[in-house]
């Protein structure tokens, strides 16, 4: 009981980060190729979590477990992040995290057909206003002088979502046994592999697709700074959640992020949201309350 409500707060943690991430990483994703922005992610997560593993120490498992979570680091890292960035290259970050909500639907589809996850009549109303609510906040009309959505970054937007959520749902079961830590770190290092293995091939004849993350130290070290924040905020808390809450409910509370660039644009970049979108909040908020409240009794 403790651990899902943990869980729950886990993934309500990986939205904000995830929402602070696509409004600070889109001008990095404006100036900068998108394989190799994700690269570069993954390599520092490497880092990063490697050095932590060193600590606590590595969790021993079966070989179908790895691979059964590279395969979910390729998909979820190595396609999905490139085509993340490509399509915040594109598209506001608003419309971005819109794009990825529908992520959220699919995967739970996927837990309820596929892995056989049942849930309560209460967590199905909150699922209900939860994605009421982010339709409401979404369909309304664009504020300020938002640019017209591309149909290429929806595209890629599209699979990108897609991708993240057959990477999540293969990566389901693999957790049942195994640390959050080990487990992140293993499908970072699909997609670094996948990545470093696959982009020469992408860009012969565009130029080195590192060059231009390196040639500016500056710039480099700002992106580490957020790298780092998304790679504990969003991945691990996401595998967390995922790992003691069921899948369908972790991702529906993934799905709020769009509440979370509201309200951080709101209180930092003072846009003052209209009646529509404070309503679909509202809405969205009442949806949590019926899931947590299942799990609280």
């Amino acid at each position: 009981m403790a651990f899902e409500l943990v869980g729950m707060l886990a993934a309500l943690g990986s939205a904000a980060t995830w929402a602070i991430g696509a409004i600070l990483l889109k001008p990095f994703a404006e100036q900068l190729p998108a394989m190799g922005l994700a690269f570069a992610k993954g390599v520092l997560g490497l880092a990063i979590l490697g050095s932590a593993l060193l600590i606590v120490g590595p969790q021993a498992m079966s070989w179908q477990t790895f691979w059964i979570l590279f395969f979910s680091g390729v998909l979820g890292i190595g396609v999905a992040d490139t085509l993340f960035f490509k399509a915040l290259r594109e598209l506001s970050s608003h419309s971005v995290v819109q794009l990825m909500l529908l992520g959220q639907v699919a995967t739970i589809a996927m837990a309820v057909f596929f892995l056989g996850e049942v849930l309560a009549w209460t967590e199905w109303v909150g699922i209900f206003l939860v994605m009421l609510g982010v339709t409401v906040v979404l369909t309304g009309p664009a504020e300020g002088h938002a640019p017209a959505a591309s149909p290429r970054g929806i595209i890629f937007g599209l699979i990108s979502v897609l991708a993240m959520a057959v990477s999540i749902t293969i990566a389901k079961d693999a957790l049942g046994g195994l640390d959050t830590l080990t487990a992140t770190l293993i499908r970072i290092a699909g997609g670094v592999i996948s990545l470093f293995l696959l982009a020469p091939v992408f860009y012969l004849g565009k130029g080195n697709w590192l060059t231009p993350l390196l040639s500016d130290c500056g710039l480099a070290l700002k992106f580490c700074a957020i790298a780092v924040f998304v790679t504990f905020g969003g991945f691990f808390l996401s595998l967390f959640a995922v790992k003691h809450t069921d899948l369908a409910i972790a991702n529906t509370l993934l799905s709020t992020e769009p509440l979370f660039v509201l309200f951080i644009m709101a209180t930092f970049f003072r846009e003052v949201p209209n009646a529509r979108r404070l309503f679909g909040s509202l809405i969205g908020v009442a949806g949590v309350g019926f899931i947590s409240g299942n799990m609280l009794l």
